[in-house]
């Protein structure tokens, strides 16, 4: 029997999810124990943490500041966790930006702005563009922006300056379909299709399944999901990658897959 830690997100960080990344957390704790291992799950908004002495591996769905820390602590201890402080932090726009276009992953064409400065912004805004707040994925509505304009962009940074968030994305519109997709490193794979009347070859799961498995390997996680686009003919570009989403679409089978996988890690240092 392995002893494990399950750690769920920060309120604020589940903009009307809560109770959805609370339900994948433990229904993955729910299959850990009935595969006889002990398991405790806490919120990593407590002030106080439990002691991980003795703790096989930590599985954890936290991102702020304080809970970083923490688990940088616990892994300079030798204990694993899944994902890894610095594979969360990889997440966040202003590291993804480099990351990904240095692993050569098909990203859409985007630049990290200082939202205090009133510099050049890209001739394309005009032509349809994003604007995304650098940190951490949204935590309301006004953190992801569409934009047709440079005036509009402005006002946009100025509203995320306002509100003391002093990086941005601005990020060039892809046409095409939005796909979510959500996977396990090496185990498994889900992508959710625009309408269950339009299914997709079987040829571009698969590549679908490569380039998020591409991308998980720059930034370093094992428990992940992310939003692509697939155009008209045929070709994809990644938007975004997150680290532990809510597996709604695919929660059973999701919690089964990272239950087995948390199993067979549990002492490795690396995946």
């Amino acid at each position: 029997m392995s002893k494990f830690f399950g750690i769920t997100r920060e309120r604020v960080f589940s903009p009307g999810k809560v109770e959805d990344d609370s339900a994948i957390l433990e229904a993955v704790a729910g299959r850990l124990r009935q595969a006889g291992h002990a398991v405790s799950v806490f919120h990593a908004d407590e002030p106080e943490w439990p002691d991980p002495t003795g703790i096989s591996l930590v599985f954890s769905m936290a991102q702020g500041a304080v809970a970083l820390e923490r688990m940088r602590e616990w892994q300079a201890r030798s204990i694993r966790i899944v994902n890894r402080p610095e594979a969360i932090l990889n997440c966040q726009r202003h590291r993804t930006i480099a990351a990904l276009t240095g692993a050569g992953v098909p990203f859409p064409e985007s630049h990290l702005i200082d939202t205090s400065a009133g510099g050049a912004l890209p001739e394309w805004i005009g032509g349809g563009a994003w604007v995304k707040r650098g940190d951490v994925h949204a935590t309301e509505a006004g953190d992801v922006v569409r934009v047709d304009s440079v005036v509009a962009a402005r006002a946009v940074l100025q509203r995320l300056h306002q509100r003391g968030i002093h990086s941005a994305v601005v990020q060039r519109h892809v046409g095409g379909t939005v796909l979510k997709f959500y996977a396990v490193r090496q185990r498994f794979f889900f992508c959710v299709t625009a309408s269950s009347s339009w299914p997709l070859p079987a040829s571009a799961l698969e590549r679908i399944a490569a380039l998020g498995e591409r991308a998980a390997r720059a930034l370093d996680v094992e428990v992940y999901g992310g939003d692509c686009v697939y155009d008209a003919q045929g070709g994809l570009c990644l938007i975004d990658l997150n680290d532990w989403p809510s597996y709604v679409s695919c929660r059973t089978q999701a919690a089964m897959e990272i239950a087995t996988y948390l199993q067979a890690h549990k002492a490795s240092t690396r995946w």
